[in-house]
């Protein structure tokens, strides 16, 4: 009993240390190293995101893909149009992009009638930094990026 329980934690800790240096080697990937396109790995994260960050009456979102660096956003999300717009050579890493998808998707999610009077309104009162729509985009992309990284990567055999 002993050895079977010694060897399924042998077993464990060399599978986590394998996904750990996975995550590393991946997270660190380039967007020239993609081996598909940029648009349909942007498009696989948002799909990730809607399965798993969604709350009840989150639509999903249209997504566009821009390829020329944008000097002030990696990303924007228009409420008007429900759409996510990913300037994606504003980033370097894949890991960079996922994390800009998933902070649009954000704030797809938290769309409602006010969105736009809101979010003016904290952007003039506390500036983009402080805006409580922007913490919580920052807070759940950061919490989520590895793990969509790591399926959005499984889906397309890197690793």
């Amino acid at each position: 009993m002993m050895i079977g329980c010694g060897i399924l934690f042998l077993v464990g800790s060399i599978m986590g240390i394998r996904e750990w240096f996975q995550i590393k080697r991946v997270s660190k990937l380039s967007l020239s190293q993609l081996p598909v396109k940029k648009s349909t790995y942007c498009q696989l994260v948002l799909d990730w995101c809607h399965e798993n960050i969604a709350q009840s009456n989150t639509r999903k979102p249209k997504l566009r893909v821009n390829y020329y660096s944008h000097k002030k956003w990696g990303g924007l999300y228009y409420s008007g149009t429900h759409e996510c717009v990913i300037y994606v050579n504003s980033h370097v890493t894949i890991k960079d992009v996922t994390n800009a998808v998933i902070h649009e998707y954000v704030h797809a999610r938290q769309r409602n009638k006010n969105f736009d009077k809101l979010y003016e309104k904290h952007q003039r009162e506390v500036g983009y930094e402080m805006n409580p729509f922007e913490i919580e985009a920052r807070e759940v992309a950061k919490k989520h990026e590895t793990e969509a990284l790591l399926w959005v990567c499984r889906q397309i055999y890197i690793g």
